[in-house]
């Protein structure tokens, strides 16, 4: 059992990170390589399918294959000087949480003795570490122990959950830094998790809170970031206007005798802004006569039949007047303008600015970068809400972050794979998700 801190010691644990080695700390995987470089038994081969397939967890694939193992300490730490790699910006990360009394913690399904061997070439100590046990016995022989396993269940070799619960009552805050398969559980009860590579995506799939993470070089900058600008895309993100969009496409589609398209078709398909879609989608002697269709039509439908999304006005209530917003949208800007003015939040805006304004639509960067002028802001203190693809995509062009907003025509998965910085289950959440970490 875990020993409760003191009030002194409780005021200085405010924040706890753990974080996983392998593919996290280490750049690279070592476990796989380090035990079949060391197999003597081909029966190895079906002890790892077991594995892949869900049949046993790595706690049983570690019983089943010690005793195929041969190696030393000497085999050890040449495999660690060829094959394992540390994150170059993990020992600058590990002063700085240091320096602002975050406690770090190693939690791996790898082994004890691979993290120690790599920290002790990088003059990395100080460090708990959570692992599996690797020890060397007579004649090259290899024993494997699980101190860290979860006897109620006993899949993993070592229980991230188990460990994160552990430490639950002597910490305020909880982070999880990790990229894979064993960091998932503990991914669950994290207050936070700093995603690499698929954790990421496994994250955004069981609506787990996390950030996108590339490597420890983010780190400290994303656990501290002050955002100072937020920038939002229109239709789909603040307000509901898809159907009225859908609906005037499909009057310009009868119109002109063209096949209707479904409200889900309409919103894949016309992500680029009204006359780039129409240009490529109709007869090009009709896109001029297209163009008017729509307008005429939409002209007379969308103030009734557009609305706020659920929580966006109390959102965008929220950031006034501690985040400077503004609009950057597809949507032609007389349209955007209009609306904002119509559903009362043009006031609150600093541009509000799209189609037909004289720059470039998304996914360029032009508006972007004429949004972050106009408000005075970096790209490092601007994030962009969108719903979207090409809401991802043109952030990226402007080098800034997307926080990407699920919806019933883009899953979070789908998003996530997308690689926005954060994907978010609703408006909602958004003020929470601009507030620094630590």
């Amino acid at each position: 059992m875990v020993a409760v801190n003191t009030k002194k010691e409780r005021k200085k644990a405010q924040t706890l990170i753990l974080c996983d080695f392998d593919g996290t700390v280490s750049l690279k995987d070592t476990v796989n390589r380090l035990i079949r470089s060391h197999l003597f038994d081909p029966e190895w081969r079906y002890h790892v399918k077991r594995y892949l397939r869900g049949n046993t967890g790595s706690k049983g694939v570690y019983e089943a294959l010690a005793p195929m193992m041969r190696m030393n300490q000497d085999d050890l730490n040449q495999f660690v000087s060829e094959h394992a790699e540390l994150d170059p910006h993990f020992p600058e990360f590990l002063d700085w949480a240091r320096s602002r009394e975050i406690d770090v913690k190693i939690v791996s399904d790898g082994f004890d003795a691979t993290i120690k061997t790599l920290f002790a070439k990088h003059g990395v100590d100080g460090l708990d570490i959570f692992a599996n046990g690797l020890h060397f016995v007579e004649n090259d022989r290899v024993e494997i122990s699980n101190p860290y396993s979860n006897p109620e269940c006993g899949v993993c070799g070592t229980c991230k959950l188990s460990i994160l619960k552990s430490f639950r009552d002597r910490y305020n805050k909880i982070i999880l830094i990790g990229d894979g398969e064993s960091d998932r559980h503990a991914a669950s009860e994290a207050d936070m998790v700093l995603a690499l590579k698929d954790l990421f995506i496994y994250c955004a799939r069981n609506e787990i809170p996390a950030i996108r993470m590339k490597s420890f070089q983010e780190a400290s900058s994303l656990l501290t970031r002050r955002i100072q600008a937020v920038a939002f895309d229109l239709d789909g993100t603040l307000i509901e206007s898809l159907e009225a969009i859908a609906e005037a496409f499909n009057h310009m589609f009868a119109t002109l005798g063209y096949p209707s398209m479904t409200v889900d078709e309409v919103i894949r398909k016309t992500g680029v802004s009204l006359i780039d879609f129409v240009r490529s989608y109709l007869k090009p002697e009709e896109a001029d006569l297209g163009i008017k269709i729509f307008r005429d039509y939409y002209d007379t439908i969308f103030l009734e039949k557009t609305t706020m999304f659920p929580g966006a006005a109390e959102a965008l209530e929220r950031l006034n007047g501690s985040r400077k917003t503004g609009i950057v949208t597809n949507k032609r800007g007389k349209y955007a303008r209009i609306l904002a003015d119509h559903l009362g939040f043009s006031e609150k805006m600093e541009l509000i600015i799209g189609a037909e304004d004289g720059f470039k639509a998304k996914p360029h960067a032009d508006m972007f970068v004429e949004f972050m002028k106009t408000a005075g802001v970096s790209e490092h203190a601007t994030v962009y809400v969108g719903d979207a693809p090409i809401d991802i995509h043109g952030a990226k062009a402007a080098r800034i972050d997307a926080f990407a907003l699920a919806n019933r025509f883009y899953s979070a998965e789908e998003l996530a794979l997308h690689k926005p910085r954060r994907v978010l289950r609703s408006i909602s959440e958004l003020p929470d998700a601009l507030e620094p970490l630590v």
